[in-house]
C-alpha cells in the first residue's frame, strides 16, 4: 500500500512539473503535508484509502490551467485525475470517486462533500490552511499577485460576501491574506466535516486568528 501512495506523489509531482505550476502555496510540499493530515484523519474517521491517497494527490492538480485559462480548478483536476489514473495500476472502479472527492474539496464551493472520501480530502486541505502554514501560503498567493501585506475590507464590499464572489475578489489590488482571512476562515473548525477534522484544525484557527488580530494592531498603530 505504501508503495501505491508514492506512487501517486510522484505521478502528482511529475504532472505539475508538465503543467509548470509556479505557486508555492499549491506545490508538492502542500501535497505532502495534506498527504500525512489525510492519514491521520483516515486513521480515526475510516474511508478508502487508495481513495484519499489519489485524491489528495491530484486535488490541485488544475490551478495552473485555472490561473492561466479560468475554470474552476476542482472541475479541471477531475478530468486530469482520470485520465492521468485511467490504465494505471490504480484500482479503476474508484476513479468516480476520487473525482467526485476532488471535484468537492474547494472552500469557495459552498458544497458538504459527500462522501467519506471527500470530507478526509476536505477537512485535511483546509487544516493546511490554518496555522503558521496558512499564514505562510497566504502571503504566498497575494505575494505572486502583488497585493497588500494588510488592507481592510474595501467599504464597497458588505459582509457577509458569497464565497463564489472571493475568487473575483482575489484578483483586486486592494486584497490581502486579512481580508480572505475575514471573508472565508470565520469559525472554519466548526465548519470541518469530521470530528478528527475539527479537533486538528482549532489550535492552528486560534494561533491565526491571534495573529492577524496582532497585525491589525501594528498597522493601525495600537502596538
Amino acid at each position: 500500500m505504501i508503495e501505491l501512495r508514492n506512487w501517486l506523489l510522484e505521478l502528482a509531482d511529475e504532472a505539475m512539473k508538465r503543467e509548470e505550476s509556479g505557486d508555492a502555496s499549491h506545490d508538492y510540499d502542500h501535497l505532502v503535508r495534506v498527504m500525512a493530515l489525510a492519514d491521520a484523519i483516515q486513521a480515526r474517521e475510516g474511508g478508502d484509502l487508495p481513495t484519499i491517497w489519489a485524491a489528495v494527490a491530484f486535488h490541485d492538480i488544475g490551478q495552473e490551467r485555472e490561473r492561466c485559462r479560468g475554470g474552476d480548478h476542482a472541475l479541471i483536476g477531475a478530468e486530469m485525475a482520470a485520465d492521468l489514473l485511467s490504465h494505471t495500476v490504480f484500482p479503476q472502479q474508484a476513479i468516480p470517486a476520487v473525482q467526485q472527492a476532488i471535484r468537492e474539496h474547494r472552500m469557495t464551493g459552498g458544497k458538504i462533500p459527500t462522501t467519506l472520501e471527500g470530507r478526509v480530502l476536505y477537512d485535511a486541505d483546509k487544516i493546511d490552511c490554518l496555522g503558521a502554514i496558512g499564514i505562510g501560503r497566504l502571503f504566498c498567493i497575494t505575494g505572486r499577485y502583488n497585493q497588500k501585506i494588510y488592507s481592510s475590507l474595501p467599504n464597497d464590499i458588505v459582509e457577509p460576501v458569497d464565497p463564489l464572489v472571493v475568487r473575483q475578489l482575489r484578483r483586486r489590488p486592494d486584497y490581502s491574506p486579512a481580508i480572505e482571512f475575514q471573508l472565508l476562515f470565520g469559525e472554519l473548525p466548526e465548519r470541518m466535516t469530521t470530528t478528527t477534522g475539527k479537533e486538528l484544525a482549532l489550535e492552528r484557527y486560534t494561533y491565526m486568528k491571534e495573529f492577524f488580530q496582532r497585525l491589525r494592531q501594528e498597522v493601525e498603530g495600537e502596538l
